[in-house]
């Protein structure tokens, strides 16, 4: 009986022992990246750039041309990328007011490179967005205001810029410039499974894209962007987080000038939400003035009513809830 007792503590150790080893195995599969770049290809991606022409400048001047680098993951999708910083000791002038070049290189997946920058830069700064998984990217350096590139249709672009020590939209100022809304098109409309109204996938964009006024409504903070013609949730209220997220559209039409004394008509689309669904579209109406209505306004319109078993929608009321949007500005 003791040597079967035994036996069996041994069989138990030995699986567990099997069991550990396998539960560390598959950690450590989890902590390795899924794709890591060999020395050689390092070297290579590098060497695109330290060209005759990038060590002229260091060399005249008694120096050498210096390439620190960092690899990062910048999108999330386990590729990584490679930033490299240009400079040499004693030769800061060869680069600019910032001291260094700095250059971001993209595989091709092919074994080539694309350096997105290649400009003077001290260092880049990245902001995520909710539409991409390629991140804005923001060119320190010295002084106070830095651009931002953002990836547009395959590549980065200037997105904003400085004027006046004030960052704009490069649109309209700079060659091959990101439209100022990220150029993403508008979701297509369509209508319902039962061919009453107008649904549309949600809209979703970057409220870094938006230059407007903080509005309350129902609880929800927005970005209402006259220039743009668009109202967007900036901080969902609690009940819709679920559903509504940071940057969803909620209207869409002709742009307006906020600032215009003798007030402007707001025209356009409204939507509604539900989870699991396309948003719906509905035309709303009303008045924004500077003088009176920039505290409030209002948007009216007959609101379409859900179906409780789908997505559909059933008709549409002025008695919904949906049909009287109120937004009061908030001083937050």
């Amino acid at each position: 009986m003791r040597a079967m007792m035994k036996q069996d503590a041994a069989n138990t150790n030995s699986i567990w022992g099997v069991l550990t080893g396998m539960a560390g195995a598959l950690a450590l599969l989890a902590a390795t990246p899924a794709f890591a770049w060999t020395q050689a290809e390092i070297d290579a991606a590098i060497a695109t750039i330290d060209t005759p022409e990038a060590r002229l400048c260091p060399e005249s001047n008694g120096s050498k041309l210096e390439l620190p680098y960092e690899i990062k993951d910048i999108n999330g999708d386990a590729i990584d990328e490679l930033i490299v910083h240009q400079q040499a000791s004693g030769a800061a002038s060869c680069f600019g007011h910032a001291g260094s070049e700095i250059s971001l290189l993209i595989s091709d997946g092919k074994g080539g490179w694309t350096d997105a920058f290649g400009f003077p830069g001290s260092d880049l700064a990245f902001h995520p967005r909710t539409d991409s998984d390629w991140p804005d990217v923001e060119i320190l350096g010295p002084g106070f205001c830095f651009p931002v590139w953002r990836y547009h249709e395959g590549s980065y672009g200037i997105w904003r810029t400085c004027e006046d020590g004030k960052l704009v939209y490069a649109e309209g100022l700079r060659d091959k410039a990101v439209p100022s809304g990220g150029g993403k098109a508008k979701p297509s409309s369509h209508s319902g499974g039962n061919g009453i109204g107008t649904l549309s996938p949600v809209e979703v964009i970057d409220v870094a894209s938006l230059d407007g006024i903080p509005y309350d409504h129902n609880g929800s903070i927005m970005i209402v962007d006259g220039a743009k013609g668009v109202i967007v949730y900036d901080r969902p209220k609690n009940s819709i987080a679920g559903t509504v997220k940071r940057g969803t559209v909620l209207f869409r039409g002709k742009p307006w000038d906020m600032n215009n004394p003798d007030g402007a008509l707001i025209d356009g689309v409204a939507h509604t939400f539900k989870k699991g669904c396309d948003a719906t579209e509905y035309p709303v109406r009303g008045r924004y003035h500077v003088m009176y209505g920039m505290s409030q306004f209002t948007l009216e319109g007959a609101a379409p009513i859900r179906s409780k078993i789908n997505c559909d929608i059933t008709s549409h009321s002025m008695a919904s809830g949906n049909a009287r949007l109120k937004f009061d500005i908030a001083w937050d």
